[in-house]
């Protein structure tokens, strides 16, 4: 049986109809050891739950969109992925965060043709606000790597936030050199963010 190469949870009450606030989910939301696939090693980042719920409290839908390469690399397989998930959705519900949707892509960035989904491409963006009717223009999205913001500024997001948390810290000189088409917020991790 050949499996999907991509993942949709749905809260069972998602907000719709509002901005989001999309979010890379290893090293912007949790620690990121390198192709987690343990779900105990999940350890949220700490201060993120907190500025999650400033942003859900001024009335943004929590998205998160991730590119899981490992999968498509045969490293780990979407059960791991999936108990990886639950556990990132246990201990962040115990903070009162609740994630909107989760979207997830499977390719590894060797995939050719290249898929639509995987960041910088906004395949996961724009699924994520079909489904819920959000407001892309009002929307932001953080992220550690340079393909989070290529994929928000290719989804026509007004604002990135690049956080240097994960693989944020190296990357940060490079972006010296990147020429964003959106304003660009740097920040040392979440809990630093505010709507």
């Amino acid at each position: 049986m050949v499996e999907t190469p991509h993942r949709i949870y749905l809260a069972e009450s998602p907000v719709r109809g509002c901005p989001a606030l999309f979010l890379d989910r290893d090293g912007t939301l949790i620690e990121d050891p390198g192709y987690i696939a343990d779900p105990d090693e999940v350890r949220p980042i700490p201060g993120v739950a907190a500025a999650l719920g400033r942003f859900r409290a001024a009335g943004y839908a929590l998205v998160v969109v991730t590119n899981q390469s490992g999968i498509g690399r045969g490293l780990y397989s979407w059960a791991d992925y999936d108990a990886v998930a639950a556990r990132i959705e246990t201990l962040f519900a115990a903070d009162g965060v609740v994630f909107d949707t989760v979207l997830a892509c499977g390719h590894s960035p060797e995939t050719d043709p290249p898929c639509s989904w995987r960041k910088p491409a906004p395949g996961m963006i724009r699924e994520a606000a079909g489904l819920l009717s959000l407001d892309l223009s009002r929307s932001l999205l953080a992220g550690d790597k340079l393909s989070d913001l290529e994929a928000a500024a290719a989804a026509g997001l007004p604002r990135a936030v690049h956080v240097a948390s994960g693989q944020g810290a190296a990357v940060r000189a490079a972006l010296a050199g990147w020429r964003a088409a959106i304003p660009l917020d740097l920040v040392d991790d979440l809990s630093a963010l505010s709507p």
